[in-house]
């Protein structure tokens, strides 16, 4: 596939700089809720997702905000590439040995070295982001899975979540962007976050 045109490319970084610390503020209520020392930067965040924009996108922009749309999306799915990938091993923690401990005697007995086994095991937790969903904390990934399985329902009903709950964009924007009416964008909405709701609802609360 033939990258963007320098026509193109020059669009692209023009907006970013429009629209730059919008896209900073989208980053951070991301990462509000997590830990000192959390690794993962806003910053960084938005210049991977506008370095990728400028270096593979071929859309004619329409406005800033037709920028912002797509650019938000992209952050979305850096934050969740890059979540995933540190969580490639099993959810919610990987097995690690326990320093070697005194060994008992060898007397042939399955069921005590199955248990001398067990024990020399532990979980470590994987690092996690938790994220404010309504009225409560929630794994991120947790999140990024429930959309992934709305989006197999509807993906327009996935791109307005994306859009106005992480995107800021306000209904009337969102239907510009989707190309739809505002009443359709809000009535959407509910839907979305009804089904959404009904999906998470086992997802366990993080403490804050």
């Amino acid at each position: 596939m033939e990258p963007p045109s320098d026509k193109q490319r020059a669009a692209t970084e023009e907006l970013m700089t429009l629209v730059y610390d919008e896209l900073r503020e989208v980053a951070r209520s991301y990462f509000r809720k997590q830990p000192p020392g959390f690794t993962l930067r806003p910053t960084e965040m938005v210049n991977e997702a506008c370095l990728n924009l400028i270096q593979h996108s071929k859309v004619e922009w329409q406005s800033p905000e037709h920028f912002r749309a797509i650019a938000t999306k992209k952050i979305y799915q850096v934050v969740v590439d890059h979540l995933r990938q540190r969580n490639a091993k099993k959810r919610g923690g990987s097995w690690q040995r326990r320093p070697a401990a005194k060994k008992d005697s060898d007397r042939g007995d399955t069921s005590q070295g199955h248990r001398r086994q067990s024990k020399e095991w532990k979980r470590v937790p994987l690092e996690s982001v938790a994220v404010e969903w309504r009225d409560r904390v929630i794994d991120f990934l947790d999140l990024a899975d429930a959309l992934d399985a709305l989006a197999l329902e509807s993906r327009r009903l996935c791109e307005v979540v994306k859009l106005h709950w992480f995107g800021g964009l306000k209904h009337a924007e969102t239907a510009r962007v989707l190309g739809v009416s505002p009443s359709t964008v809000e009535k959407d909405f509910r839907y979305a976050l009804a089904w959404l709701n009904r999906r998470l609802a086992g997802a366990g609360n993080h403490a804050d």
